[in-house]
């Protein structure tokens, strides 16, 4: 089965969001500089979908490159055989429409 099949070809954010803060020692009040807890927490419940840049300031918050927090919503579980699977999805999407 090609990599491209096996990622879930929708994300899964507030998963995720939930995932990489507790995986850094994280609680949604130590995301306050980010955002409000109530919009974290909708976040986290799938009610809302989060801007580029809200994106950005949480990851600032956990220290993540932002890419990460979007990857890792791609891959339930933050299987690293599907996050490795996803970047060679997304090497080769770039190869594709990048010359060198």
């Amino acid at each position: 089965m090609s990599s491209r099949k096996r990622i879930p070809p929708q994300a899964d954010f507030g998963r995720a969001l939930q995932q990489l803060r507790a995986a850094r020692g994280l609680v949604q009040e130590d995301m306050l500089l980010a955002t409000s807890r109530r919009h974290i927490s909708r976040i986290e419940q799938g009610h809302q979908v989060p801007s580029i840049r809200t994106i950005e300031v949480l990851a600032e918050q956990m220290q993540i490159h932002p890419l990460t927090l979007i990857a890792a919503a791609y891959c339930p579980d933050l299987d690293t055989t599907l996050v490795n699977e996803l970047l060679k999805t997304v090497k080769a999407d770039f190869k594709g429409v990048i010359s060198d």
